[in-house]
């Protein structure tokens, strides 16, 4: 995700740009400057932003750098930290996702121990 749809989730959420920008504590014109890939947002407003969606601060942070960065170690640094957060929350909804009702039980009993898959 980049900072512009970040931003875009922020306006959703104020119900414009001007409304948003007074919760952030910025001009309305500088969201606008941040959306066309201009600029990117100072940190501490990258921290308001995830805190008003919900998102973690990190991914922000990362969206908003990449926008001006322009050395290719840092930029992949940047990248890094949104694939991560991507991998992980995959990986979170694997582990707290019920099984379908749909779903086969497989058992495979190895000594004492029990391990299940379920395959659909």
């Amino acid at each position: 995700m980049n900072i512009k749809n970040y931003i875009e989730m922020g306006e959703k959420k104020a119900g414009k740009q001007v409304e948003l920008a007074r919760i952030l504590g910025i001009n309305d014109s500088y969201i606008r400057t941040v959306k066309s890939g201009r600029n990117g947002l100072p940190d501490a407003i990258c921290f308001e932003l995830a805190d008003y969606i919900g998102v973690d601060k990190i991914k922000v942070i990362a969206a908003s750098n990449l926008v001006t960065e322009k050395n290719e170690g840092r930029r992949k640094i940047y990248e890094r930290c949104l694939s991560v957060s991507i991998a992980l929350t995959f990986s979170a909804t694997l582990i707290v996702t019920p099984m379908p009702a749909n779903a086969s039980t497989i058992k495979h009993i190895e000594s004492s121990e029990s391990h299940e898959m379920y395959i659909m």
